[in-house]
């Protein structure tokens, strides 16, 4: 009898997460039909890549045992250099690319200084954090980046399929297969799950923690500035402010959907039913004219709630 209850309260906290997500499918189609109208659902698919792509990133980087709290800011500088250039006439191409190195060159930074200083990466990305924002805030004055031209729009608003699936959301879903595949079938994804597990472990079994660890960071912000650029893409700007708050948001959305927080566990499908629950809800709140301080009140509540189902995970395993 025991031995049932200890597998069923294990069941409920490793699938919690996909109950959740379909009670609220339930609770916000019955309580407003303006909810599955192809309005809504199609804003719902143009407004999740960014925060998307942020969180299959930051479930990589908890798998691998640490934090990031400046992706965000790197998404903003990223997104708003490319709305820059793209005003300023620069082909396309060299736009996208110029963007994509700078996502990386900031995330090997945040490496570099991780690993051979030995720097908690909770502390000296939250310091990053602040030198991001703050330097794309210093070039623009803190003012949106007008005047984009089209072909930027188009990156993120071009149709696919019947006004509902645009191209951002078409490019999120080929990235969570890629990191996904990355993550389940490369010898650079096993390495993920084993620095996670075990740092010291995986060193003595010759990986080069050091150098995966730069390696994660450069591909996190890569896909940090293809966020950004998506970001921008959709608003028409350059928004050095935007994206403030999505780096947690992203955190919880995998602890959510089971990345635990110490690093060595977690999954790409996991980070996305997490991601796909908070926007819902936050989505379903929007519907239902819930106030906009009292969605940023509950979406804290549920960051805290993460928290507290990731340490009831890991007690749970640690006692079998």
């Amino acid at each position: 009898m025991q031995e049932n209850k200890k597998d069923i309260k294990k069941i409920l906290l490793n699938y919690s997460v996909y109950l959740v997500l379909i009670l609220l499918l339930l609770f916000f189609s019955i309580k407003t039909p303006m909810f599955l109208s192809k309005g809504n659902i199609s804003n719902f698919f143009r407004q999740i890549p960014s925060v998307g792509i942020l969180t299959i990133a930051y479930a990589m980087i908890l798998i691998t045992g640490h934090v990031d709290l400046s992706i965000a800011s790197i998404a903003a500088l990223s997104g708003t250099a490319a709305a820059y250039l793209a005003i300023k006439g620069l082909n396309p191409a060299l736009v996208i690319l110029i963007a994509l190195v700078l996502g990386a060159i900031m995330g090997f930074i945040n490496a570099f200084l991780i690993t051979q200083f030995k720097l908690p990466s909770f502390i000296l990305t939250l310091g990053t954090n602040y030198a991001y924002r703050g330097l794309v805030m210093y070039l623009t004055d803190g003012i949106y980046v007008t005047g984009v031209p089209q072909w930027f729009s188009k990156i993120s608003q071009t149709n696919i399929i019947g006004n509902i699936i645009y191209s951002n959301t078409l490019i999120f879903i080929i990235l969570s297969i890629v990191f996904a595949f990355i993550l389940n079938n490369t010898d650079f994804g096993r390495k993920c799950y084993a620095v996670g597990s075990n740092s010291e472990a995986a060193r003595l079994s010759g990986i080069r923690v050091n150098q995966h660890t730069i390696k994660v960071f450069i591909l996190e912000g890569v896909a940090a500035a293809i966020a950004g650029i998506l970001m921008m893409s959709i608003l028409n700007v350059g928004g050095p402010n935007e994206g403030q708050g999505l780096d947690l948001l992203a955190m919880a959305a995998a602890i959510l959907g089971g990345t635990q927080f110490s690093g060595g566990v977690g999954s790409i499908g996991g980070a996305l039913v997490g991601i796909l629950t908070l926007q819902i809800f936050n989505n379903g709140l929007a519907v239902l004219g819930v106030n906009a301080f009292m969605q940023q009140l509950v979406t804290g509540l549920i960051i805290i709630v993460a928290m507290i189902v990731d340490y009831f995970r890991k007690k749970s395993e640690a006692n079998n």
